[in-house]
């Protein structure tokens, strides 16, 4: 494939301005496309015009969205970017130059002027554009070069962070002092304080995981162990937007304080890989109080039969199970309007499925009566009554309203509620997992398979152990 600035030269050798002009801008809107994919990306009417950019580049969702101008220049040279820089500097835009240059140092000095801006060109971009790297730092450099670069990035300076770009997670994983410095030292110098202090916490969280001394890590801002909680609110939405970061360490390492909170300030955010390994790799540390379980009514573009996936809508976070949604709250409170929604199941539709846990509390109703029965012992209701006989007591027509569990090897109780079809907590919070694995198999009735592609989902093959079993240790649920 050619390189952008050969793309650029053949488009400007066309014996038509407009459409010269037209594939110029096209092969510059796909170097800044592939730099961050995330970015939106706006061509004007206009081309290298004194003050209308060429393109305007927004990121993110909501009425407030981060925005920068985006200037193409044949040359970002001193004298001619002097004059840009001194009418265009106050909304910090990027000047791109087209046509190759060498760096000089009134260009760098003119740069340092007004260091909100970023000058660089096509080929330096698309160096660093084909890292290909999916580590965390990599993806993390490469989409803040354009909503947060700034300085002069053309000749030496270019090369620091083509370098930093290159090798920081690598440097990471060897505790490489001096390697590790560079990366550092290349980010805050042409990034603004903004992004380099959050790329800079997460080299921090990564070179703790990796064994390394706190002491020791060659930075410029106070070293914390883990990620705080408004860190954590801050910079999970950039993280989340990268390009999958298939790294399940990465992901568990920087969830030390997370919690469900954290995943409801994100407000809404579709379902991605990056979202599911946040979550799969902290379930430990992700607790709710209830889950409201809803079929879901598919659109024509609904894939029920994929794998399950997690994400946020309406300040909730959700997890699709081919046609269920759990929605997960942190209040019982907030589902407690729920009522009739579901077919309350006769007893010996579920006898089965109960078998799996400890039963501590029935509530049924049948022909003329509605009746709880709880266990008399801290055994649970096999230990303190004969369940045959209870069972055939109750009969075809008594339907089963409400179960209360005692999650296997654990101190966890749970309600099943059949009528509200939701699954909530006794008592403190219980892990998301607990919660929507007894609503798969009691509420939706999903069958093994089913259940067994939901345990393989959420410990990611097995990476995560998160299952308890019967002796108490990290294992396999019961089946």
């Amino acid at each position: 494939m050619q390189t952008i600035d050969a793309q650029i030269q053949n488009a400007l050798h066309q014996a038509s301005p407009e459409a010269a002009i037209r594939d110029v801008k096209h092969a510059v809107a796909r170097e800044l496309q592939s730099l961050d994919p995330k970015t939106e990306i706006k061509a004007t009417d206009y081309f290298n015009h004194t003050f209308i950019p060429d393109f305007v580049l927004t990121w993110g969702s909501g009425g407030q969205r981060p925005s920068r101008d985006v200037y193409l220049r044949f040359s970002v040279d001193a004298p001619l970017i002097q004059r840009d820089l001194k009418s265009l500097h106050e909304e910090s835009p990027a000047f791109i130059a087209i046509a190759g240059g060498d760096s000089t140092r009134e260009s760098e000095s003119a740069a340092r002027e007004y260091d909100d801006c970023l000058l660089s060109s096509t080929s330096t971009l698309e160096s660093i554009s084909r890292e290909n790297s999916r580590t965390p730092v990599t993806q993390m450099l490469k989409a803040s070069l354009l909503q947060g670069g700034r300085g002069y990035l053309v000749g030496d300076s270019a090369a620091e962070v083509h370098r930093a770009v290159s090798s920081a997670d690598a440097a990471l994983s060897r505790l490489d002092e001096s390697e590790v410095a560079a990366s550092v030292r290349a980010m805050n110098d042409h990034l603004s304080p903004a992004f380099s202090s959050r790329i800079e916490r997460v080299m921090q969280v990564m070179w703790i995981s990796q064994g390394g001394d706190a002491a020791n890590f060659p930075g410029t801002r106070e070293m914390v162990t883990s990620l705080s909680s408004g860190e954590l609110g801050q910079i999970l939405p950039f993280l989340l937007s990268l390009e999958d970061v298939t790294n399940e360490d990465f992901w568990r390492n920087l969830g030390e304080n997370l919690a469900l909170g954290h995943l409801q300030d994100l407000l809404h955010w579709q379902c991605s890989r990056n979202l599911d390994l946040l979550i799969n790799a902290n379930l430990d540390r992700l607790n709710a109080r209830a889950a409201a379980v809803d079929p879901i009514q598919p659109n024509l573009f609904d894939e029920l039969d994929g794998p399950p996936r997690w994400e946020v809508v309406d300040s909730h976070l959700h997890l699709r199970c081919g046609d269920v949604d759990f929605k997960f709250v942190d209040d019982r409170r907030k589902i407690a309007h729920r009522t009739e929604l579901g077919i309350a199941p006769r007893w010996y539709e579920i006898e089965r499925r109960l078998d799996r846990y400890g039963v501590e509390g029935i509530e049924f109703t049948s022909p003329g009566s509605k009746t709880r029965i709880r266990s008399s012992t801290t055994e649970g209701l096999r230990e303190s009554m004969d369940m045959q006989a209870l069972s055939e007591a109750l009969g075809e027509f008594a339907r089963v309203m409400a179960v209360e569990l005692r999650w296997p090897s654990s101190r966890h109780n749970i309600e099943v509620d059949f009528d509200r079809f939701a699954v909530e907590s006794v008592g403190s919070s219980v892990s998301l997992h607990i919660l929507a694995y007894l609503g798969l198999d009691l509420l939706h009735r999903a069958s093994p398979n089913s259940l067994r592609a939901f345990q393989e989902f959420v410990t990611a093959d097995g990476k995560f152990p998160w299952w308890v079993d019967r002796s108490g240790r990290l294992g396999v649920p019961p089946v």
